[in-house]
């Protein structure tokens, strides 16, 4: 994985003088008007984000980070100005990926199998985590190994990426897991599946509403720099080919930058 956060800190400022500083171990908030309302949250205390309103709305949403044990530590509302007419993402994608990059490291993505994280959590799976190349939560697991197709299934609201070990649709199509989206797991699948098959996950399907596929997951979670090696290289094909795909969308923070600053 390369990212900017390794040379650098990402520093945003919002129109009020409030300023959000992002970098590879956690972000700062700083409030213009009060410093009670002053934020630091060190990436190593959390285990995942949870981005409400991110997946169904153009500004104004809510991170919510939750502790080892899965309990809220801290809100923090992001991207309340609206900056141009595209995706207004810039603050909530800065944190959301490094975030990731802390947790998925930078031997990403060749370290599949020495990942030992948690990567979501969910009502019937509970704490879902990676280990020793295995998916598990409470009810299911399945090896990475295993992983032939992942399909991403949204409504805005609530977004899943079904598992199947299967190569071929069924008539009824039940998936042998469902993971969360969020910035860690959908870079992750994306890796296990394509260098499982050369096919990445399925966004083919719509919310349902306003979005006919699930593509804008890919332009608010992914960034096509986490899938080229820390010396800047593209050494197996499997990764040059998410690389295109992902660079497509032409979403990545760094150009996200370059528009906003």
């Amino acid at each position: 994985m390369k990212t900017i956060f390794e040379n650098q800190k990402v520093k945003l400022n919002r129109k009020n003088g409030s300023t959000v500083i992002v970098r590879n171990d956690g972000f700062s908030y700083l409030d213009a008007k009060s410093e009670k309302k002053n934020l630091n949250i060190s990436f190593d205390k959390v285990s995942t984000i949870l981005s409400l309103r991110y997946c169904n709305s153009n500004s104004s949403y809510n991170l919510i980070f939750r502790d080892k044990n899965g309990k809220n530590m801290a809100e923090f509302d992001t991207d309340t100005t609206i900056y141009n007419n595209g995706h207004n993402i810039l603050e909530t994608k800065a944190i959301l990926l490094a975030f990731a990059a802390s947790k998925l490291t930078k031997d990403f993505p060749n370290n599949l199998r020495d990942l030992d994280i948690t990567l979501a959590f969910s009502m019937k799976e509970k704490e879902i985590r990676i280990a020793s190349g295995i998916i598990y939560g409470s009810k299911h697991k399945i090896s990475i190994e295993d992983i032939r197709r992942v399909q991403c299934v949204t409504n805005g609201t609530i977004s899943n990426l079904a598992l199947y070990k299967s190569d071929k649709k069924t008539f009824w199509d039940m998936p042998d897991m469902k993971v969360p989206c969020n910035e860690i797991t959908l870079p992750l699948f994306e890796a296990i599946v394509t260098k499982n098959t050369g096919k990445g996950i399925d966004f083919s399907r719509g919310n349902g509403f306003d979005q006919k596929t699930s593509e804008f997951m890919i332009i608010r979670y992914i960034d096509a720099n986490f899938f080229v090696n820390s010396d800047g290289t593209l050494d197996k094909e499997w990764q040059k080919q998410i690389y295109d795909r992902m660079s497509a969308y032409k979403y990545d923070l760094a150009t996200l930058l370059e528009w906003v600053l």
